[in-house]
């Protein structure tokens, strides 16, 4: 009832905005619905209109107010008289999949390792449905804030969803992660199946976390029963005074791991993960260049999609 809600209510405000010419072109379905996604893009979309004739009452002569939609028994019978005659009619209309690189809302610290759509789209299309229409925001730079772990948690806690980007020293070489959880002091671990690890440059590639997707065979006992309780409890980030890591690896490896001082990685295959090394084949340990963390902004309201209390807790 919702989805039908809303789609009519999409339509007439379409419908509304089409001229006399529109209309006489508009002659296949297709062509109706690509004016349809076209309207719902432009200026012209008003999402408070469209709220208040979804969902909003109007003043009547007889009845102070009614709604402005029909009624949901009423809906009902209408969806169940045309189901037959949607199915008999349904066409195989093309899905619209075009995605558009991440933006950016510049600051007064240049951006540096996102500032390239090819680099945005890439993420765009990795990260979750709901941030794929967002915009970047730089909240950590090591050539601003300095290499200090204590600075990078620091800088993260103000955001639960964040992009960690960092370069190769010396090469053309960017790897990152996507962490779901606020970066913050815990051995523990912590995190959920929503992390990934990334390679930006050169030959983009994602390696999303999969239970069970990794070939466990080279692992001893012990390293087993610690990987499968980590797995079990979602704890895919790890992190301390000394390191942050996502991953968990052969030996003690991560997916990919920075030290305190955020000048040397290292990256191997890790669980659940199930990546190649991301920088080159046997290579595991780097010096590290420039380190970027980005949150991510909404662009409706242009307000983090997730903000931190960074009180929580200390006067509890």
């Amino acid at each position: 009832h919702a989805l039908f809600r809303i789609g009519t209510t999409l339509c007439c405000l379409a419908h509304a905005h089409l001229g006399d010419t529109i209309r006489e072109c508009c002659d296949n379905v297709a062509l109706f619905w690509e004016g349809v996604r076209r309207f719902a893009h432009s200026k012209h979309f008003r999402f408070d209109i469209f709220l208040h004739q979804a969902y909003g009452v109007q003043k009547s002569f007889r009845i102070l107010t009614r709604p402005i939609f029909p009624r949901h028994d009423f809906v009902a019978r209408l969806i169940s008289n045309n189901e037959a005659w949607a199915e008999e009619n349904q066409s195989n209309l093309p899905i619209h999949e075009d995605k558009k690189a991440l933006g950016l809302r510049e600051g007064r610290v240049p951006i540096v390792l996102a500032k390239h759509s090819p680099e945005r789209l890439c993420l765009a299309e990795w990260l979750p449905p709901s941030l794929q229409s967002t915009r970047l925001e730089l909240i950590y730079s090591s050539n601003h804030h300095g290499r200090s772990i204590e600075m990078f948690y620091r800088c993260c806690s103000s955001a639960i969803h964040t992009v960690t980007i960092m370069e190769v020293l010396g090469t053309d070489k960017v790897v990152g992660m996507y962490a779901s959880q606020t970066w913050h002091n815990n051995p523990d671990g912590y995190g959920d199946g929503g992390c990934f690890l990334f390679r930006l440059n050169p030959n983009p590639e994602c390696f999303k976390y999969k239970v069970g997707a990794s070939r466990v065979g080279s692992f001893d006992n012990e390293e087993l029963e610690n990987i499968s309780r980590l797995d079990d409890a979602g704890q895919l980030m790890i992190s301390s005074g000394t390191f942050i890591s996502m991953g968990v690896g052969e030996g003690g490896a991560s997916g990919l791991r920075l030290n305190e001082d955020l000048t040397r990685g290292s990256t191997s295959k890790s669980i659940g993960f199930d990546n190649e090394e991301l920088i080159a084949e046997g290579q595991e340990v780097f010096e590290v260049g420039l380190v970027e963390v980005y949150r991510f902004i909404r662009e409706v309201d242009n307000k983090p999609v997730d903000k931190v209390d960074p009180w929580r807790g200390m006067f509890d």
